[in-house]
């Protein structure tokens, strides 16, 4: 995206309209030992899956920015 166009994007664009992204959903496992916590992300798209895509990260490490301020 040039500098110009990404200029005329809201404050609050719409994620999928104005930047492109495809809205994809997620299931989130936790998983906790000895008092440290990881989140694995996984694919509700079984076809997603088959292609190894999943996140594992550091429960510190990730925030929800839906609901930051």
């Amino acid at each position: 995206m040039n500098r110009l166009r990404w200029e005329r994007v809201a404050s609050d664009p719409d994620l999928e309209g104005d930047l492109g992204y495809e809205l994809d959903e997620w299931e989130v496992i936790r998983a906790r030992k000895h008092g440290t916590g990881h989140l694995m992300f996984l694919p509700k798209d079984e076809e997603m899956l088959r292609d190894d895509a999943f996140i594992l990260a550091d429960a510190d490490s990730v925030c929800n920015v839906e609901h930051r301020q």
